[in-house]
């Protein structure tokens, strides 16, 4: 490849408090380090004054960030594409990146006209049911739409953030193995550290919890299908049945249904002391720094950053088996992988953590090395510039 290396980014849209920002940051900055340039070329951006650091960070690293208010991926008016166009020959983009399959018809359109490449990345994988394809007839045809549309606008290379998405490229879609390369997420692992006492302390005593009780985070934009309510009924019933134990569940993020998930929590007044909202956190660190466990019991998700994130701080992660689960643990060694919608399963989880310091803290250990070895900021720049790479030859 020629020394002048850029990628541009295209995005559908920039929701600046959500995981897919949050990677390309990570990511922006370890390309930044390898002697890549980044431009941005996006949809609306949505930020607020929690977020604003992401914002503000995003632009810094981008060489030039083209925000397009309505931004209309299938048919791009002649002015959208045109501007793109003159940043293709500004900045010497050699490549797009597409965080998201909806943006590959765009990509293909611009390859049509400049013949730059293209990689892609989706960052999230729904669940497929087992006999949804002979029960489902909608289910069949949206399968049969999306399958026709990714062998057409296929990119030269798709990135598949975890096995689940590779097995799902290759076997469900019919992608062929060579154009799938596995890269994993990865984190800035100088950031995100284990605490020492006084980090802990702090963290600790900034969300109001005592060094008795028992912390558990749950991260995420604020919807239902992110599991808030199954944490919420799996605390509250061991609490009912166990009222020795003191439990303080902090629930960082902001999202549509924030309201509803906040007065089903509340409802109880006995409750203000165990759920706590901190909105959403511009340091993450001081959520997991604050925590003994980290659940994540969501339907869907593509390699949810908060688990390594968590992890590399010393934090006991539990999860459902959606997209990445079994990359990100080893069931029973360095946390646990829950059944979906299973109360009694996180339950009896979070009791065992409870009852049994020496478990949590050889899990602790055990997450502490898988993480430092699997999930680095290096390994998925690495991969990521391979995958560029091998596009472009």
């Amino acid at each position: 490849m020629e020394l002048h290396k850029t990628v541009a980014f295209l995005l559908n849209r920039v929701d600046c408090n959500d995981g897919i920002a949050s990677h390309c940051e990570t990511l922006m900055r370890g390309l930044r380090n390898s002697g890549w340039k980044v431009v941005l070329i996006t949809g609306k951006v949505n930020f607020d004054d929690s977020s604003l650091k992401r914002f503000e960070s995003l632009k810094e690293l981008s060489e030039e960030w083209i925000i397009f208010d309505t931004f209309n991926r299938v048919f791009p008016t002649f002015a959208s594409l045109s501007k793109i166009l003159k940043a293709i020959k500004q900045h010497k983009i050699q490549i797009f990146h597409a965080h998201g399959f909806s943006m590959l018809f765009l990509a293909m359109i611009c390859k049509r006209l400049t013949g730059v490449k293209c990689v892609a990345t989706s960052h999230l994988l729904k669940s497929i049911k087992l006999g949804k394809f002979d029960t489902d007839k909608k289910f069949r045809f949206r399968h049969l739409l999306l399958q026709n549309y990714l062998k057409i606008f296929s990119p030269d290379i798709f990135i598949a953030i975890s096995s689940d998405i590779e097995h799902w490229l290759i076997e469900d879609i019919g992608i062929s193995k060579l154009k799938v390369k596995k890269v994993f997420n990865g984190i800035d692992s100088q950031y995100f550290h284990p605490p020492h006492y006084e980090e802990r302390h702090k963290s600790r005593e900034r969300f109001g919890a005592s060094e008795q009780d028992f912390v558990i985070a749950l991260v995420g934009r604020l919807q239902w299908d992110k599991g808030h309510k199954l944490l919420i009924d799996a605390v509250n019933q061991i609490s009912e049945r166990n009222p020795r134990y003191l439990f303080k569940c902090l629930f960082a993020g902001s999202g549509d249904q924030s309201q509803e998930i906040e007065e089903y929590a509340l409802g109880n007044v006995e409750n203000s002391h165990s759920f706590l909202f901190v909105g959403y956190v511009n340091e993450p660190r001081d959520v997991y720094w604050a925590s003994d466990v980290i659940v994540l019991p969501s339907q869907a998700e593509g390699f949810p950053l908060v688990i390594l994130e968590s992890m590399a701080c010393g934090v006991v992660p539990i999860r459902t088996p959606a997209a990445g689960a079994y990359d990100q643990i080893e069931d029973g060694l360095n946390g646990f992988v829950i059944p979906f919608n299973d109360l009694d399963a996180l339950s009896s989880r979070l009791l065992q953590l409870v009852e049994n310091p020496e478990l949590k803290v050889e899990m602790v250990n055990n997450a502490l090395k898988y993480s430092n070895k699997k999930f680095t900021l290096e390994s998925m720049t690495l991969g990521t510039i391979e995958s560029y790479e091998k596009a472009t030859t």
